[in-house]
Parts: C-alpha cells; sequence; structure tokens
C-alpha cells in the first residue's frame, strides 16, 4: 500500500477523498495506519491534490471517534469525522 501510494502521489487525481471505516484495531495495526496517514500528508504537501480523510465510526464508539482525532492531530491532511449507525 505504501509503494502504491508513492507511486500515486507523483501524479495524484485533483480531488483525492480517503475513505477509513475500521471496527478493530490494535496498537500494531495502528502504527500501520500512521504510515499510510503520513504518506498520504506527503502527497497532500506537494499541493496538487485537494485530500481529505474521511473517518467513519459508529455512534456509540467513543474510542473510535477519539483514535480519529487523535491521527487528525498528527498530520495535516484534513479529516471528516462522520458517525455512522451500528449494523
Amino acid at each position: 500500500l505504501l509503494e502504491w501510494l508513492d507511486e500515486y502521489g507523483n501524479s495524484p487525481k485533483e480531488v483525492t477523498n480517503v475513505e477509513v471505516q475500521l471496527e478493530y484495531f490494535n496498537t500494531s495495526s495502528s502504527k500501520c495506519i500512521l504510515d499510510v496517514f503520513k504518506a498520504l500528508e506527503g502527497i497532500h504537501k506537494k499541493g496538487k491534490t485537494e485530500m481529505t480523510i474521511h473517518w467513519y465510526y459508529e455512534e456509540d464508539d467513543e474510542d473510535m471517534l477519539e483514535a480519529g482525532g487523535d491521527y487528525e492531530a498528527i498530520v495535516t491532511v484534513p479529516f471528516e469525522k462522520i458517525a455512522v449507525e451500528e449494523e
């Protein structure tokens, strides 16, 4: 995925929307997620694409909402946190 993002960063689309909807992640996968967001941040900083990360979380999942806020505070890519109904 990181290699693909590196290639995409060379000629990104005018608008890039990143959709993230996770049910669960652990400490080691959170590092991988951060690596992806850092790669996206590098693309975003080049100014060739308008980028937004859409962070979906279940309405009652405060931990997932907080995690989205934590990532939003770390990277400069705009985040939109979106509550979804529990399935």
